[in-house]
């Protein structure tokens, strides 16, 4: 006979059908007295247990089948309380059990029931101010390792009674330690070596929970990665970590899609799985909180790494990339004097790319190792335009005097280069060429590289094709009084293709005066009894030389002859010119895209016929 609680009950009968209705006759063998009264002194039979978060409101899931009594995510080395409830068949609360020796276990879930690995057990005893609830405490030390899905069972062995709780839980780690990241580097530095290239080049991360359960797979938040200069990366790692083994997981094929050092901030690598089993319903919250939240705490579901990493790196671009623009400078106004320096200017975009071909933001400053401004580094070449045109002997490019320049930004130069293109061992017809780059610095231990690119098509019919002329300077000999001022053509000749021709696009040579040497000269003309002016630059490919008047000395004309040479190159150090009365040495010229010898003219006074017979000026 069950009763619902322990109190004094009264025994009858009803629905009888024949006589006496009313003769029921009841012995109580205890007392030998005849009445239907007794007492249950003993406690009510119970159905099972239920095991619930401490303090929580108990919710009859017999009469309400969607109610829950949760219990919430765990942190092992952690302690926290727990509730064993005493379930009669109704599903309620049976508040008069009363029990010794009642044994609660931690155990494995198996498919949705209490499997028979203990993980923890307490044993309790329930009394009557119990009410048949008891409150169960789990210590620091009783659940040292990290469980994803668990339960808690409750057993009366005097009862031979069991219940599972109605729900499952985690219990999650402290947080991961990144234990090892390679190549590491404690210190940031723009020369550090090995160096990976970005986007392309592995690295490996282990991380540990520092307790041998854990059996999660971590991931890298990309958007919790400090730089080597400070601030949170624009790059992005990518990779995977292989399902933690004893508590440690490793990725090996991770890379990182920018330039230098980068490392994990805290909860840079993290877990946000591990305890599935409690956030569908709300048993965890979506932080990394390890406090806990409101009462009974509420753990966050996810966990990471709880200080930043050391430095890994050194990383730098995987490829260079040329971009070609659609202008350039020639070195002459439309047209470049084969070995004219400086000559042609080609402006390019240079880019710093990682293996996916993004841009690289960090290539900038100290860690912009390429430099802009080695006309070697960018390994030009000249090639023919026309596919049955060939390069003539003795033309190369080279670098100018003057260095390319450029400047990165943000991964991306706009180089300014500038060239010199040899000149023919033999005239050639003006020429246009193709000019190519496949720029290449050794970055620390690794050479960067890049697939050769044109800098200059020529063929674009968007683009004016730049020509090459080989070019010579011609003296044209003059003769005069020496009484007037005498002017000796200086003219800007180019090869045709059948001849030289005064090259009219020439308004850019200019010809410093003293580099024009005067020398050998005859008759009765001195040095610096005439003295050179210039008008420079050239204007449609002539210049203006002008000597003036030699005059007359006392009774004697200054008349005779001079030779003028200009100085393309260098000067002979006995060299010397008249720009005043005083002789001095001639300068070295710069112009040798004219080639050589240097041109040589005369200039004569008085011994010859001017070649105008008369002249008026009107006003």
């Amino acid at each position: 006979m069950q009763g619902s609680a322990a109190a004094t009950y009264t025994l009858g009968a009803s629905d009888l059908a024949r006589a006496p209705l009313n003769g029921v006759k009841c012995v109580n063998t205890t007392t030998n007295a005849q009445s239907c009264s007794f007492t249950f002194t003993n406690t009510p039979c119970i159905d099972k247990f239920e095991c619930m978060e401490n303090g929580l409101t108990y919710n009859n899931r017999t009469t309400t089948p969607t109610a829950r009594n949760p219990i919430y995510t765990k942190m092992m080395s952690t302690g926290f309380e727990l509730d064993a409830v005493a379930v009669l068949t109704s599903g309620s609360q049976s508040t008069a059990y009363t029990a010794t020796g009642v044994v609660v276990d931690l155990v494995n879930d198996n498919g949705g029931t209490c499997g028979s690995t203990v993980i923890a057990s307490k044993t309790v005893n329930f009394s009557a101010a119990d009410s048949g609830r008891k409150k169960v405490t789990f210590t620091n030390s009783d659940v040292l390792g990290s469980y994803p899905n668990l339960r808690c069972r409750v057993r009366d062995l005097n009862l031979n009674k069991t219940g599972c709780s109605s729900d499952n839980f985690s219990v999650r780690p402290l947080a991961l330690n990144i234990t090892n990241v390679a190549p590491q580097q404690l210190t940031p530095s723009h020369t550090s070596s090995p160096v990976r290239r970005a986007g392309q080049d592995k690295f490996s991360v282990t991380v540990s929970t520092n307790e041998a359960n854990y059996n999660g797979t971590p991931k890298v938040d990309s958007n919790k990665l400090d730089t080597h200069a400070g601030g949170t990366s624009l790059g992005q790692v990518n990779g995977l970590f292989g399902k933690a083994i004893s508590g440690v997981s490793s990725g090996l094929d991770f890379t990182y899609s920018e330039v230098g050092h980068f490392r994990f901030q805290a909860e840079g690598v993290y877990d946000d799985t591990f305890t599935d089993v409690d956030i569908a319903t709300g048993d965890c919250t979506n932080t990394f909180d390890t406090a806990g939240n409101g009462t009974p705490k509420r753990f966050g579901c996810k966990f990471g790494n709880t200080v930043a990493s050391s430095y890994i790196g050194r990383f730098i671009p995987d490829h260079f990339k040329i971009t070609a623009s659609t202008s350039y400078t020639d070195g002459c106004g439309v047209f470049t004097y084969y070995n004219q320096d400086p000559g042609l200017i080609t402006p390019f975009v240079l880019e710093a790319k990682n293996a996916a071909d993004v841009t690289t933001q960090y290539y900038t400053g100290n860690y912009a190792i390429f430099g802009l401004n080695n006309w070697a580094n960018y390994f030009f070449e000249l090639q023919a335009v026309a596919p049955n045109q060939t390069i003539p002997d003795g033309v190369t490019i080279t670098a100018s005097t003057t260095n390319p320049a450029g400047t990165w930004n943000s991964g991306v130069a706009n180089v300014q280069a500038r060239h010199r293109v040899t000149r023919p061992t033999n005239p050639v017809e003006p020429r246009s060429y193709r000019i190519t780059a496949q720029p290449r610095g050794n970055d620390g231990t690794e050479l960067v590289n890049s697939t050769r690119a044109e800098i200059l098509t020529p063929t674009d019919p968007n683009v004016p094709q730049p020509r090459f002329r080989f070019g010579r300077l011609a003296v044209t000999s003059a003769h005069g009084s020496e009484l007037l001022p005498l002017s000796v053509p200086i003219q800007a000749q180019f090869w045709n293709g059948t001849g030289f021709v005064r090259n009219r696009d020439d308004n850019c040579t200019a010809i410093p005066v003293t580099s024009i040497t005067m020398r050998n000269y005859r008759g009765n003309l001195n040095a610096c009894e005439t003295q050179l002016s210039i008008a420079s630059p050239m204007s449609e490919g002539e210049l203006g030389l002008r000597l003036s008047a030699p005059g007359v000395t006392g009774t004697n004309p200054n008349t005779g002859s001079v030779d003028l040479e200009v100085n393309l190159g260098a000067a002979a150090p006995t060299e010397r010119t008249c720009t005043n009365a005083v002789e001095s040495a001639a300068t070295n010229g710069a112009i040798n895209w004219f080639g050589n010898p240097d041109p040589i003219g005369r200039a004569t006074f008085g011994v010859y016929k001017a070649p105008i017979i008369y002249m008026r000026e009107n006003f």
